[in-house]
């Protein structure tokens, strides 16, 4: 499980829990104002007021019971259904408006106390983000209007009565605004961690996906390289032996053996380079190790180095390094017996190298692992800021590859 899933379900527990004892803090409420009103002589009051009075009550707790916070249907039930939530939230909107007009109906005939219904109700009304805010304000201002005529219609009450009534109902609107703004900025916090992980998330796959890809253009051209040549020399052996030239047979077979060691110090080199970056000691060394390997398999190339040599970053020197590869791995394949001219060039700015082959006279057939080495090569050098280019010019297959500095 995923740290953003476990932290999940811990605030879903703890918000479960609190939920819960809120709601057995509404209904004790309910019991105790219940209590006080029958202790107050509720009883002997006319039967409509013992009537509004009840039925207050049961709609407050109605309204406990329907959990009007947001997470409410969700804790609850554990579902994060809407169409359930919204049924619950529904209930628990009308059972709330029906407290809070029946509460202030019979505010005055309970001296007060009767009102409190209502006043919990409204800060309910006020404090969720899922209900209009216009709604808790319309029935703050109803209940107002509502014990203003009741204290006029009596005559008898004094007026603090009506100012202990507006102070309380403004402030349970107050206090029920004030919850609605917490809710919703810890909403909004949820939300904006929400993304955070989603994008980090895909920051990740999005950098494996790219390492996935680095991975395939390393093994690409180790193989490539290497087991192409092998290919090329052993079809050589093969007809050297058909021809009886054994001597031949032997040389080519001693240029096969360095090739395969050449191929496997290269696959560990791209397994060193996956563990910890190569560092570009030696750009030109390197290179001229490949021309090298690409003379002892009996194919001519040449290497010049044009400009200053510096430092340069451990991956543009192994994209260039591959670069070369991929040129003379192409050269041995479909250009077989032809030159190929190699020019590293050292600007200020950036180092680039072109590597050019004459055409053959006739189509050669290709060796197993071409295809996908020039793709994979300018896929290397465009990801360091640089660029990768072929296209044949005068006769001869040219590539061309440049990184910055």
């Amino acid at each position: 499980m995923t740290d953003a899933a476990l932290n999940g379900s811990a605030e879903t527990a703890a918000g479960r829990t609190s939920r819960r004892f809120s709601v057995a803090l509404n209904v004790a409420g309910v019991g105790i104002v219940a209590f006080f009103l029958v202790r107050q002589g509720l009883l002997a009051q006319p039967a409509w007021v013992v009537a509004l009075t009840g039925v207050a009550l049961l709609a407050w707790l109605l309204r406990s019971l329907t959990l009007g916070s947001p997470w409410a249907a969700s804790l609850l039930t554990g579902s994060d259904s809407r169409g359930p939530m919204a049924s619950w939230e529904l209930a628990g909107t009308v059972a709330a408006v029906v407290a809070v007009v029946l509460g202030s109906v019979v505010a005055v005939p309970t001296q007060v106390l009767g009102y409190l219904p209502a006043l919990v109700c409204i800060g309910a009304l006020t404090s969720s983000p899922r209900r209009p805010l216009v709604l808790g304000l319309a029935c703050t201002l109803l209940s107002l209007l509502i014990v203003s005529l009741a204290v006029l219609a009596n005559g008898q009450v004094p007026p603090s009565v009506l100012l202990g009534a507006g102070a309380g109902l403004v402030v349970s609107a107050l206090v029920g605004v004030s919850r609605r703004e917490y809710r919703t900025s810890a909403l909004r916090q949820r939300e904006l961690l929400d993304d955070r992980i989603r994008l980090a998330e895909e920051r990740e796959h999005g950098a494996a996906l790219a390492e996935r890809s680095r991975i395939a253009r390393d093994i690409h051209d180790v193989l490539a390289h290497s087991l192409g040549g092998l290919v090329l020399q052993l079809d050589a052996i093969d007809a050297l032996l058909d021809s009886g030239k054994t001597d031949d047979a032997h040389a080519r077979v001693a240029a096969a053996r360095g090739l395969a060691a050449s191929g496997l110090d290269e696959a560990r080199r791209a397994v060193d380079a996956l563990r910890d970056p190569e560092t570009s000691a030696d750009l030109a060394g390197a290179i001229d190790d490949l021309v090298v390997t690409h003379r002892s398999l009996g194919a001519r190339a040449e290497l010049r180095i044009i400009g200053e040599p510096g430092e340069l970053g451990p991956d543009a020197a192994s994209a260039l390094r591959r670069a070369a590869q991929e040129a003379l791995s192409n050269a041995r394949r479909h250009a077989p017996g032809s030159p190929t001219d190699l020019m590293l060039t050292w600007s200020g700015d950036a180092v680039s190298l072109a590597a050019s082959t004459p055409l053959a006279a006739g189509a050669a057939t290709p060796s197993p692992g071409g295809g996908h080495g020039l793709l994979g090569l300018r896929e290397r050098v465009e990801a360091l800021g640089g660029r990768a280019e072929w296209s044949v010019r005068q006769g001869s297959f040219v590539v061309t590859a440049a990184v910055p500095r």
